[in-house]
């Protein structure tokens, strides 16, 4: 009977310590993948430098609006300001004496650091970079081109429409190579047209 109670009291004393060693292990884990969710939160935080340029019309005054109608002011381009990411798109409208006005609708896209939740934090990261608005961000800057009333000669004229078509053309170039890297269909179609 001795020998049994020992037996049962050894395998009372066993089981607390291995559920103890469970539950240590469980805050751990906890820890951990609370530490790593929502990697662009932390890494990249919810607002980002946004800059404006106005090519061939410096100084042009700007004003950003985003879908939430916060909005912010650039003075004299070319300017960076601090942009909240998470509420796009950004509607930036330009206007400076002597040209026409212009405005431009810029996207925002997933951020990189995103992905980590998947491989590092799972689904809580991704939520949470999500709600935070760290999941996206707008690109680096944005030129918006402000076309002059009136051009002080033809050259002049020749000059402008040249530098915003090798500029139309490179955002070009820039998106079909995106498209073609992020989907291999849609490059193999658009190869075959």
């Amino acid at each position: 009977m001795l020998i049994l109670k020992k037996l049962i009291n050894y395998n009372s004393k066993k089981e607390c310590e291995v559920m103890r060693n469970n539950k240590i292990l469980g805050c751990f884990f906890a820890v951990v993948s609370m530490t790593l969710s929502g990697c662009a939160t932390i890494t990249t935080g919810v607002s980002q430098p946004f800059t404006v340029n106005t090519p061939k019309a410096d100084g042009a005054k700007c004003i950003l609006k985003d879908s939430k109608g916060a909005q912010w002011v650039i003075n004299a381009t070319p300017m960076t300001v601090e942009v909240r990411k998470g509420d796009g798109p950004m509607t930036v409208s330009c206007s400076k004496d002597g040209f026409s006005d212009a405005e431009v609708i810029v996207e925002e896209g997933l951020a990189g650091m995103t992905f980590g939740n998947v491989l590092l934090g799972g689904g809580i990261g991704i939520v949470v970079d999500a709600v935070s608005g760290a999941a996206q961000e707008y690109p680096d800057d944005v030129s918006v081109w402000l076309e002059p009333k009136q051009f002080s000669s033809k050259a002049s004229a020749d000059e402008w429409l040249a530098a915003k078509k090798e500029f139309d053309d490179a955002q070009e170039a820039k998106i079909q190579k995106m498209k073609s890297q992020s989907s291999p269909d849609y490059s193999q179609k658009a190869g075959n047209e």
